[in-house]
């Protein structure tokens, strides 16, 4: 079963969308029945719900990730 959660981001890094030849923020971490992570924009996320109405959740920082850092 997917699960679906607002993404909270790291300090100083905005998490990028998976998804191939995207650029957009991800505002989405969906999780998947066998824990496998995937960080998706408004676009491409399986979620019916806006990302502000899900509970909010950490990634986790193990697995890679692209991310633009703020300085």
């Amino acid at each position: 079963m997917l699960q679906c959660f607002q993404l909270e981001h790291p300090e100083n890094e905005m998490v990028l969308c998976d998804s191939p030849k995207c650029e957009a923020i991800a505002d989405y971490l969906e999780v998947e029945a066998d824990g496998t992570e995937h960080r998706l924009c408004a676009f491409h996320t399986m979620s019916d719900k806006y990302a502000s109405r899900l509970p909010a959740r950490v990634p986790d920082r193990n697995i890679p990730y692209r991310r633009l850092r703020i300085i």
